[in-house]
């Protein structure tokens, strides 16, 4: 069994890391658009207005019903076709904060109608508007259930931004992928790529299972500091 090529290994690292930088910046942009995006198209969904419930109904259900990768080669490709140009980053982002978007909207929309609907009528009880009692009553409530799944989409979603190599970004994957290209070392930069994207992703795993095991001990130490900060809030709320 030949040796391992550490001196391969080692020289190819700069260029492997370089590419897992560019992966980890887009993974907390395009996460931090899609955070924002869902939780809008959650609230969205759950309006009594139809006319805001039914466009955003069809956008989830057609972004579940497709492949992220087409979704990607349609606004690269596609859109250009209708006088909407874009470069390879700016169409990437856009294709996977849509993608994970709807699925996070679908994450947040169970976490809020997880809260029972008597807090709601007691939040209105003392005087507090619609949006207050979103911040202060619902939201608090649903983040400690959506939490877990949250960072398990975090974790797909930094392997998904493979994906955009289709579209000639240079993240992780398309770094190694021309690297192999020119030296024909697959063995080597492929392991590499995945110890890279293992070092990077088991962290976040961790994370998840042990939000998961707050939320099953209702007397862990991050539910505890979480339920005190919202018992402090609605007292100063309801004084003013």
């Amino acid at each position: 069994m030949p040796a391992f090529p550490f001196e391969d290994f080692i020289a190819f690292l700069p260029t492997l890391l370089k590419g897992a930088k560019l992966t980890v910046l887009l993974t907390i942009v395009i996460f931090a658009l899609a955070l924002v995006l869902g939780l809008l198209v959650a609230l969205g969904r759950l309006s009594r207005y139809r006319w805001i419930r039914i466009p955003l109904t069809a956008y989830v259900e057609v972004v579940r019903s497709t492949p992220g990768l087409v979704q990607i080669y349609y606004i690269f490709y596609v859109l250009p076709y209708f006088g909407l140009t874009m470069d390879a980053i700016p169409a990437g982002v856009a294709g996977l904060s849509l993608n994970y978007a709807a699925y996070l909207s679908e994450v947040f929309r169970s976490g809020i109608q997880s809260v029972p609907a008597t807090q709601r009528e007691a939040a209105r009880t003392i005087g507090l508007s619609y949006f207050q009692t979103l911040r202060f009553v619902v939201l608090p409530q649903a983040v400690r259930i959506v939490l877990p799944p949250i960072v398990n989409y975090l974790l797909m979603l930094f392997k998904d931004t493979s994906l955009l190599s289709v579209i000639t970004i240079q993240e992780l994957l398309f770094s190694g992928l021309l690297l192999a290209a020119t030296t024909f070392k697959h063995h080597i930069i492929l392991t590499e790529i995945a110890i890279i994207y293992f070092c990077i992703c088991y962290p976040i795993a961790l994370l998840a299972t042990f939000l998961e095991n707050q939320l099953k001990n209702k007397r862990g130490p991050l539910l505890r500091s979480w339920s005190a900060a919202f018992r402090r809030s609605l007292p100063g709320l309801t004084r003013a």
